[in-house]
């Protein structure tokens, strides 16, 4: 009787979609060329060092040759801005999971092409949360989102939050860096040339995806790659 709801305005949407003709346009999905590492556009960048080398064009940005983060990959559905954002937002920190639903809904196809680049032992790692920050929310956004995206059989809860931490909005680079030092643990216990795909829902510094794949990469992962919904372009 009721259409789906759109995630950004709650308007009419389509089964298929998660935004409406209204807000779609202002929920542009991450499209190349960007950082090979870290998914943020190559134009953000200086290229100056590449050019100089005689490289026709950088495969990761200034940042990610500089510091070398543990992940190595990023692919992401949407860039975090506009109504993508807003949704987030209401989904974090408001508790609206009918949006969170219809970002899934309209992920799903996207994310499902992601999953056939991976070997079917690829496991997919929601980034957890401590079981005190689980009581106070009452809900954890990746695990809700891999089971409606479809895909829920693929999760492998192989990393631990071992104690609570203040979120990261409103935090600094460096203060996020901290904030997550050593608060993930996975056990020791992988296969020689493992690969393991984190999942969250929104990548904004990359601090929380360095912090958990450098846990799995201590666990003997050789290989570490990072899904989200959303990615921060700026």
């Amino acid at each position: 009787m009721f259409p789906p709801a759109c995630a950004g305005c709650d308007g009419s949407s389509t089964p298929t979609t998660a935004f409406c003709d209204v807000c779609r346009p202002v929920a542009p999905r991450l499209t190349p060329p960007y950082c090979a590492r870290c998914a943020v556009p190559m134009t953000t960048f200086d290229a100056d060092d590449d050019a100089a080398d005689g490289a026709d064009a950088p495969s990761e940005c200034s940042r990610c040759r500089k510091e070398s983060p543990s992940f190595d990959a990023v692919v992401a559905c949407w860039e975090y801005d506009e109504a993508v954002a807003d949704a987030m937002r209401r989904i974090k920190y408001g508790g609206d999971l009918p949006a969170l639903r219809a970002l899934c809904r309209g992920a799903r196809p996207w994310f499902r092409r992601q999953l056939q680049r991976l070997a079917d032992d690829t496991p997919l790692v929601p980034v957890p949360t401590h079981p005190v920050q689980l009581r106070r929310r009452g809900f954890h956004v990746p695990n809700l989102a891999l089971r409606w995206l479809g895909i829920a059989d693929r999760t492998r809860h192989l990393l631990r939050k071992v104690r609570p931490t203040p979120q990261q909005a409103g935090l600094s680079l460096a203060e996020r860096k901290k904030n997550v030092r050593d608060v993930f643990h996975a056990p020791n216990d992988t296969p020689p040339g493992a690969h393991a795909v984190i999942f969250d829902d929104v990548m904004t510094t990359g601090a929380t995806a360095d912090a958990a794949a450098a846990a799995l990469k201590n666990a003997g992962f050789e290989r570490v790659s990072i899904v989200v919904l959303a990615r921060a372009v700026s």
